[in-house]
Parts: structure tokens; sequence; C-alpha cells
């Protein structure tokens, strides 16, 4: 007499045979989904192997795999004799009973409980958006002018060569190459000396403002900030509980000495003083001085986010803030993701001497370390001298393409938009007429292929006229004239004046 099956009945569980996904690992998921949505109770009989798997058409084998795997999670027993079971009390790693539930409604939906860190975090305006080179977006590099064939060599060098002591965990400080080829370049291209032990390697120019501000101030602590100035800074310092002291920004640069006249205490000055963004100015040496002056009398500290400062074309780059330091007071911000590729993620302080064990245990505790093979691989193209000729060929083509722009908007953009090109950077301001609204101009321009930013998105106080913040590093010259014209025959248009 033929063994009558027994166990539950699992013939909801679906298999899809055309799936990349392998067969077990779709029974495996189905089966484990519903035991912690209680349609399968603790201590509920399961078939046997044999059944299971003619039930669902697949061997033996890879049914006796899921049962084994979901045994080992602590969702099954498997007893020799009686068959496999339901654990009778789910595993301490997950809750006890999770049971399907209607999606909740608007007036339904209960928020988190999260640290007042978190709330701010999730309010905060963040753009997720992965952006394309597009025509005219700003802050972008050539892309298509970067030797990718000759970075991916030293990339391949260190897979190559790859032994104990590189595949653990790297300095928290940064790989010491590294930081003795950055040393060099500023030494020689900023004439800002410093020791390589004043370095520390960041996943980025963000996180080493996020370092900086956790570091050296606390949860509502005023800190200056350009106005206008760059949104996503002003996005992070606010999400981290920080004051922000709204500084006016003129033709020589942050116009602070207001705010420091009726300042409450300001522990830390955010500031672009070689090229700010968006407006591009620089700050006068005076002002360097009085800023040098303020943090060293009312012991604050200066951020110095050395934006792009590369790209200069009138003469040599301006020396920094910090070159002048002579107190200790400044925390130099620099980053690869504008001279080389925004995806490179290594960015870098260069910090007083008494900060440096600080900032190298922070980055121990929060990251560990920047990953250690992209580290490797950029000491390399530095040291043989890549970098340099890497930078030397872009300023050359960045300069002829800021000429092509300047040119072809005057021509197009007469009577229309005014253009104001910086002396360095990687973008141009369109000023547009009184009448217009800068954020609805950007949009509709999205549409005719002209990916510009609105200056008001920068802005806390507007503006005295609207503008356009307009990238010309990443545009071929092809693109320069039908973008451009296409930008003016938007703004011709007399629905673009607001009433």
């Amino acid at each position: 007499m033929a063994k009558r099956k027994s166990g539950a009945l699992l013939t909801t569980i679906a298999i899809d045979r055309d799936s990349r996904t392998p067969l077990f690992r779709q029974i495996e998921d189905q089966l484990r989904g519903r035991i912690l949505a209680g349609s399968l109770s603790g201590g509920t009989r399961l078939p046997a192997s044999r059944a299971l798997a003619a039930d669902l058409g697949v061997s033996r084998q890879t049914v006796v795999q899921v049962l084994e795997s979901l045994a080992a999670e602590g969702f099954l027993e498997m007893r020799r004799g009686s068959g496999t079971f339901v654990a009778a009390t789910f595993p301490a790693h997950v809750p006890q009973r999770f049971r399907s539930q209607p999606e909740p409604g608007p007036d339904s939906a209960i928020a988190p409980r999260v640290s007042g860190l978190g709330s701010r975090f999730g309010a905060a305006e963040v753009d997720f958006i992965a952006r394309e080179n597009r025509p005219f977006l700003p802050n972008s590099p050539a892309y298509d002018q970067f030797p990718f064939a000759l970075w991916q060599k030293y990339v391949n060098r260190q897979t190559r060569q790859a032994y104990r002591g590189t595949m653990g965990y790297g300095d928290p400080a940064g790989y010491a190459p590294l930081r003795h080829a950055i040393a060099d370049y500023l030494a020689l291209h900023r004439s800002d000396a410093c020791d390589p032990e004043q370095i520390v390697i960041t996943p980025g120019g963000h996180a080493a403002f996020m370092i900086a501000a956790l570091l050296l101030t606390e949860p509502g602590d005023g800190l200056l900030f350009e106005d206008p100035g760059p949104m996503i800074a002003r996005n992070l310092f606010e999400a981290l509980g920080r004051k922000l002291v709204h500084v006016p920004v003129d033709d020589d640069g942050m116009d602070f000495e207001d705010a420091i006249a009726h300042g409450g205490g300001e522990r830390l000055a955010f500031v672009m003083p070689s090229r700010q963004h968006p407006l591009g100015r620089t700050m006068s040496l005076a002002r360097r001085l009085r800023l040098l002056d303020w943090a060293n009398s009312t012991d604050a500290w200066i951020l110095e986010d050395d934006y792009d400062s590369e790209f200069r074309y009138t003469g040599r780059p301006l020396p920094s803030i910090r070159s002048i330091d002579r107190s200790g007071r400044v925390i130099y911000v620099g980053t690869f993701s504008k001279a080389l590729f925004p995806a490179l993620r290594l960015g870098y302080l260069v910090l007083p001497p008494a900060l440096v064990s600080m900032f190298r245990n922070a980055i121990a505790l929060m990251v560990r370390s920047v990953p250690l093979a992209t580290q490797m691989a950029l000491a390399g193209f530095i040291a043989d001298g890549h970098f340099a000729s890497h930078l030397r060929r872009m300023r050359e083509l960045y300069a002829e393409r800021r000429q092509g722009f300047l040119q072809a908007a005057t021509r197009s953009g007469s009577g229309l938009y005014q253009v104001e090109m910086p002396d360095s950077g990687m973008n141009a301001i369109a000023w547009l007429p009184g009448g217009q609204d800068d954020r609805e101009t950007a949009r509709r321009a999205v549409l005719a292929g002209v990916h510009g930013y609105p200056l008001g998105d920068y802005c806390v106080r507007p503006l005295p006229r609207p503008g356009l913040l307009l990238g010309f590093t990443g545009v071929a010259p092809h693109q320069l004239g039908p973008g451009l014209d296409a930008l003016a025959q938007l703004l011709a248009d007399p629905a673009m004046r607001r009433p």
C-alpha cells in the first residue's frame, strides 16, 4: 500500500522557470515569507522532501537544500524519524511574527520614533537623481577627455599586486604615499606647504564637512555661511542642527563684518575664498586676514572649501587662506571630484597639528578607512605625473570652451540675458531680466535641452536679479550654439515674464 502524503499544502508556492533567480532561492524566499507572515504557524509539519519536490515539480535535491538552509536559519526544525516542522518559536534575530497588514492611509500613518538628528535628515532636501553629463549642467568635468584607459591600468595594478598588506584595513588617516603626493601637489601648485601627517583622507569633500562640523561644533552652535551658498552643504549643516548665520557675498567675497560685530559666539565659518559658489567671487586679502583675526580672537575655526580652484584662467591659482594662517585656525578641504571625476569619492583635509589625532580617530570610528585600492591607484597616478598633466590639459580645454561659451552667449543672448564669466571655475552666470522667475525658467529650459540651476535655489535672501548657473566645461563646441539659442528663444517668449 502506497504511503500517503502528509504535511501542509504548499501549492501556493509559485515558481518562475524563466527567472534568473535559482529555483531553490525562489522556494526558500516564499517559505520564509509565509512563516514570517504567520500563514505557517509554529509546529506546522511540512511535507516530506520527496513529496514536496513532486508537488513543486523540482528535484528532491533542490528541496533538501531549501529545508536545510531554513533549518540553519532557525525557521524550521528537522526531527529525525518524524519530519520537518516550522519552528515552535522564532529565532531571536527576527520578530516573533509578522502578519500582513493593509497599507496605512494618510491619516493612520505613524511616524517612526527616531532621534532629532534622524528627523532632520529625513526632512532634508536632497536630490537623489543621478545626473548624466548634459549640456550646461554646472560643475561637470569633460568626462570624454579623461584618460580612462590609463587610469584603469593603475586600478588593475592594485588588483594584480594585491597581498596581505593591502587586503586589510588601511590607515584611517589614509594611504601614506597618497598623503605625500597630495602634500607635494599643494606645495608646488597651490603654494601651500604642509606636512603629510597633517593630511587625512576622506570619502569625498562633503564627508570632510560633516566630520569637521561634528568635531568642532555642538548642535545649536552658530556657523557663518555665505548667502548665496552651496545648497548641499547648507542642508547638511542644518540637518546636523547647526545654526546658520547667512552672510552676504559681494565683489570681495563673504561680507562678514556686520555678522561678527553682532554675532552670537559663532564657532565656525564655512568659506570658499578662492572661488565662491555659485557667484564665483574671490575673497580679498584684507578680508582673509580679518577672518583669521576673528577666528584667533574668538577661538573659532575656519572651514575652507577649495572649490575647483585648479581651473583659473588668468594667472596662477590663488593661495589658500590656510597658507597665511599662523595660528592653526584653518581646516582646509580639497577634493578630486572636479579635477578628475565625482564618482572617485576621494577628498582630504589639511589640519592644524593639534586636530590630526582627533580627526584620524573619527575616520576610524565612522568609516574605518577609505577604500585602500582606490587610494593606491590615485597615489600612483599622481606620482607618475599624470594628474598634473591632466590638469594642464583640462585648463587649456576649459579655457577654450570658456571663450567659446562667452562668444556664443554674447551673440544669442543679446538683450535677453547678460553673461558673467568669473576668472576661474567651471560655470558662468546668465543674469535674467528682472521680471523673470529663474526657477520656472530653469524648469522650462530643461525641456529645451539646457540644464542649468536657478540662483534662487542657492539663496536665503533673494538676489537683486534672477539668474541661471550654467556649466561650460562639460559642453562640446557643437552643443554651444543650439543650446544657447534655445535658451534665448525661451526667454523671448512673453509668457515667461511675470505679470
